[in-house]
């Protein structure tokens, strides 16, 4: 089968290692795979193609600020695009997170809707649904349509204007051209399909939970324990972020962690984060900066090391952080933010109320008796790259 994956990053950021594992599972299984991406360097392997020059993407994102549209922008990268499906000629479209001012996402669809091609679309966030918002928390507008959004310049960068209800209209446009056996769409967790189930653009589709993929040959228990100094510390909670800063409206929830700390003194916090705040204020003792992960080799021994990984994001739509840990074989605590709770194995994670302190707090000093070579077994089953792939390809076989 010839499959044509299209997604803004490739090879790195979360969206990019997922569809690049779908890439090389489905290729070793004797299927033909190319993926057009956006952002990042050229020629990044003989099976991908830059879609999109840097020059364009920072045009397109500063038009999209201007007139206030996501997801719109020049027509080049979507020429590039036609004519490597022409060449290519695909059995299956799969676009995945188009979001990152690369692509003409109204235009692309509505094309391949024209061409009759089988499309799969995948839910990483909710801005399929939305139309705009990668989380939208606890608005209920996307429903019915968004219109009179007083978030919508901030979730959209939106310099200007509220064109909430005309980027819904797009969205609903572009993804409803399709006849309903000519694309499926796809949420990385049950929580996220439920939530597309509710959406006016999307309600009238088939709508298929498939779970994110772990690379199980980096993320399991590893027995080695030389990364992280104990010292005299009880536990090592692990918080891993891709920002770590305590800003109160922070999505990732940095803020929460000083009085976590504080209130566990004998317990070791090590944060793992690509960047940190340049105005942090002094931080509890008890707390480690540890940087990024220089590699995903170290991000899992970090993992298996610890004795909890800690999640505090207000909204995920799966959490890969969750899925990593328990592949490692470490508990994941956290609060209820709609996709981890609906994706995680119950007996190795507890889940709290959003912004509830105390039972964070009390649920780290529980003592987890888990063997963790059990823990990451389990898990890494039930979040293989192999399950996520055949049942994609399941998918690509009904279309």
């Amino acid at each position: 089968m010839k499959i044509l994956l299209l997604n803004c990053v490739y090879r790195k950021g979360s969206t990019g290692k997922i569809v690049a594992s779908l890439s090389d599972t489905l290729r070793s299984h004797g299927h033909e795979v190319l993926t057009c991406y956006g952002i990042g360097n050229s020629n990044i392997d003989v099976y991908s193609k830059k879609i999109c020059t840097n020059f364009e993407h920072n045009i397109n994102a500063l038009l999209s600020r201007i007139i206030g549209i996501p997801f719109g922008g020049f027509y080049l990268s979507n020429r590039r695009v036609e004519k490597i499906i022409r060449h290519f000629n695909p059995d299956v479209v799969h676009v995945h997170l188009l979001n990152g001012s690369v692509i003409n996402l109204y235009s692309l669809l509505k094309y391949l809707s024209k061409i009759g091609q089988k499309t799969v679309l995948t839910l990483h966030a909710e801005v399929y649904h939305t139309a705009g918002c990668g989380h939208a928390f606890d608005c209920s507008k996307w429903v019915e349509g968004c219109r009179d959004c007083n978030v919508y310049r901030q979730r959209v960068n939106s310099w200007f204007f509220d064109r909430s209800k005309e980027a819904y209209k797009k969205m609903y446009d572009a993804i409803n051209s399709f006849p309903t056996d000519r694309l499926v769409i796809t949420a990385v967790s049950p929580w996220l399909a439920a939530r597309a189930k509710q959406s006016s653009i999307t309600k009238r589709y088939n709508i298929e939970y498939v779970p994110n993929g772990v690379d199980y040959s980096t993320f399991f228990y590893r027995t080695s324990m030389n990364l992280i100094d104990r010292e005299q510390y009880e536990k090592i909670i692990l918080f891993v972020t891709p920002y770590f800063g305590l800003e109160e409206n922070d999505n990732k929830g940095g803020f929460y962690l000083p009085t976590i700390a504080s209130n566990l003194l004998k317990y070791k916090f090590v944060v793992v984060s690509s960047r940190t705040s340049s105005t942090l204020s002094e931080l509890p003792r008890n707390i480690q900066l540890w940087g990024p992960a220089k590699t995903q080799e170290e991000l899992a021994q970090l993992y298996s090391e610890s004795d909890i990984t800690l999640l505090l994001s207000k909204r995920e739509t799966f959490s890969m952080v969750t899925a990593e840990s328990l592949c490692c074989g470490t508990p994941v605590v956290g609060f209820k933010a709609g996709g981890p709770e609906s994706i995680a194995i119950e007996d190795f994670t507890k889940f709290v109320d959003y912004g509830n302190v105390d039972r964070i707090i009390k649920e780290i000093s529980f003592e987890w008796n888990v063997d963790k070579k059990e823990v990451s077994t389990h898990s890494r089953m039930k979040y293989s790259k192999d399950l996520m792939s055949a049942l994609f390809y399941d998918l690509y076989v009904k279309l």
